[in-house]
């Protein structure tokens, strides 16, 4: 190739490369609605209705159903939520009564001693919360 030709190809690849970036910069370009007013709003931190602790990005179910209910200004718990995104709750009592049946004894769990680990002294002298 003669240098004009490689300079032309390059300028070619280049803008080529260039108007690509531009529209998939366009086309993938999505408005962002969420705001952190909707917090102020509602009362509620951005964890209620984002996966994300910190907000944005996707949405969990209450954070669905409050913008599927036009945002009012309380966002609605998980079970008002679960009922306006379509799904029904069930619950069978059966399943949450006692049998009767006698639950056998627990057996000891037996422990090497490390006397001299202090994360074993720690937590061996640990009363809980």
């Amino acid at each position: 190739m003669q240098e004009n030709e490689m300079k032309r190809f390059l300028v070619l690849i280049g803008s080529s490369l260039i108007i690509m970036a531009l529209l998939l910069a366009v086309f993938t370009n999505r408005s962002v609605n969420a705001l952190p007013e909707y917090s102020t709003q509602t009362g509620e931190p951005c964890a209620t209705c984002h996966v994300s602790p910190s907000g944005g990005g996707p949405r969990g179910p209450r954070g669905q159903a409050w913008v599927a209910s036009s945002k009012p200004g309380e966002v609605p718990d998980l079970v008002q939520s679960l009922e306006l995104l379509g799904v029904e709750l069930t619950v069978d009592e059966a399943y949450f009564v006692a049998t009767g049946e006698t639950v056998p004894q627990a057996e000891t769990l037996h422990t090497t001693s490390w006397q001299g680990d202090p994360l074993f002294r720690w937590l061996s002298e640990f009363d809980g919360n």
